[in-house]
């Protein structure tokens, strides 16, 4: 039972206590029934653009997919499921993708657009960084590497932002982790660098950054995967490890 949904996640009772389940794997029939076709598809959940440059509707999820066409700030879109920070959309009677990051629940600048809503509320500046890092996705890791073509994690933070945003940060995770201003968890925005104690013990030891681009996402130069990848910053592997967040745009 769906108590709520937001920024991708849904509230549910579960055996007594709430909890929280990725939307996208929800589904208002029960799979493979006569009732589960396409068509509920088109139910999906509205959201609506957050970013005044305009957000490009790509033919697959992912940069390198040819452009159908361009969503207008604050317009409205119906998305019908997300994977891996891309939405799928219905545009103009085709299958568009969009990325996540740049939808919201509310109508920018509305009423509506609460403390929750704002973690989705995104800087020109850290669009143009969180688009940059994107390009790189699937780069390999390499400890103590920082680019162009392998990367360590505070490796992969320091090129971002040094080349994209002419910020020149700390080359440590621990040290990035005193730069800029501090952030709770809570009032996180996409371009936030967010840190990581990943040794077991999480005793506030750094070890470890990616950056948070909204939806409840960061991407950041994963060890276990080898490469750069978008993750999902609510894991409870990630929860357990967090130690803090900075703002440094």
């Amino acid at each position: 039972t769906v108590l709520s949904t937001s920024n991708g996640w849904s509230k549910i009772n579960y055996n007594g206590k709430t909890g929280y389940v990725d939307s996208s794997y929800l589904k208002s029939t029960v799979p493979g029934s006569t009732n589960d076709n396409t068509n509920n598809e088109t139910t999906g959940t509205t959201k609506y653009v957050n970013t005044t440059s305009g957000l490009n509707v790509r033919s697959g999820a992912g940069t390198s997919y040819s452009k159908l066409g361009k969503l207008e700030y604050k317009e409205k879109v119906t998305v019908l499921s997300t994977s891996n920070g891309w939405s799928k959309i219905n545009y103009n009677g085709k299958t568009g993708y969009v990325d996540s990051s740049y939808l919201q629940n509310t109508v920018p600048g509305s009423n509506g657009n609460n403390a929750n809503n704002n973690n989705n509320t995104v800087s020109t500046k850290a669009n143009e960084v969180i688009a940059y890092a994107k390009t790189l996705l699937g780069k390999p890791y390499v400890w103590g590497a920082q680019g162009p073509n392998s990367f360590d994690c505070s490796g992969f933070t320091y090129y971002v932002f040094k080349n994209k945003a002419g910020i020149v940060l700390p080359r440590t995770s621990s040290a990035q982790s005193k730069y800029g201003t501090y952030v709770s968890k809570s009032n996180l925005k996409a371009g936030d660098l967010v840190f990581f104690d990943t040794n077991g013990a999480n005793d506030g030891n750094v070890s470890h950054v990616g950056m948070y681009i909204g939806n409840g996402q960061m991407i950041h130069a994963s060890y276990g995967q080898k490469k750069i990848v978008i993750a999902n910053f609510n894991d409870s592997y990630y929860q357990k490890a967090y130690v803090n967040a900075r703002r440094v745009l």
